[in-house]
C-alpha cells in the first residue's frame, strides 16, 4: 500500500484551515489527520467511500409492479383520447416503474404492440403503432 505524504497531516491542521484540509481531500481522495504522530483519523471524499453502484445489479433488483397490460391500461387511461403511440406508452410505464423485463429494463415498443393482439378487448391497434385502450 502506497501512502502519499502529502496527505499525512497533523490533527490540528483541521482546527487551525480545515479549508486547506478539504482541499487536499478534494485533491487526493483521502487525508489522514495525525495525532501524536500516529494516524487517527481518515477524511474520505464522499464518492471515494462509496462502492460504485452497479447499474446492471440495480436493474435486476427491480420488480414490476404490474403485469404490463395492467401497466399500459393504467397509462392509457391518462392519455388524452386514451391513445398514446407505442413507443411513448413504453416509455411512460418505464419512467411510473409500472412494469419492467426480467432483466430490469423496459418493455419496448414491439413487446407493447404484441400485448395488443393478446388482449383485443382491452386495446385497439392504430395507424402508427398508435395504442387505443377500448
Amino acid at each position: 500500500m502506497t501512502i502519499n505524504l502529502e496527505t499525512l497531516i497533523p490533527y490540528n491542521q483541521i482546527l487551525e484551515s480545515p479549508e486547506d484540509v478539504f482541499e487536499l481531500v478534494d485533491k487526493h481522495g483521502q487525508v489522514v489527520l495525525l495525532k501524536d504522530n500516529t494516524p487517527a483519523y481518515v477524511i474520505v471524499k464522499g464518492e471515494a467511500a462509496m462502492p460504485p453502484v452497479n447499474s446492471n445489479e440495480q436493474k435486476l433488483r427491480r420488480k414490476s409492479q404490474h403485469t404490463l397490460q395492467d401497466a399500459m391500461r393504467i397509462v392509457l387511461l391518462e392519455a388524452e383520447d386514451h391513445t398514446m403511440h407505442a413507443a411513448a406508452l413504453a416509455e411512460a410505464i418505464y419512467q411510473k416503474g409500472l412494469y419492467y423485463k426480467k432483466d430490469g429494463t423496459k418493455a419496448e415498443y414491439n413487446q407493447i404492440r404484441a400485448r395488443c393482439s393478446h388482449y383485443p378487448d382491452l386495446f385497439e391497434v392504430l395507424e402508427k403503432n398508435t395504442i387505443k385502450l377500448r
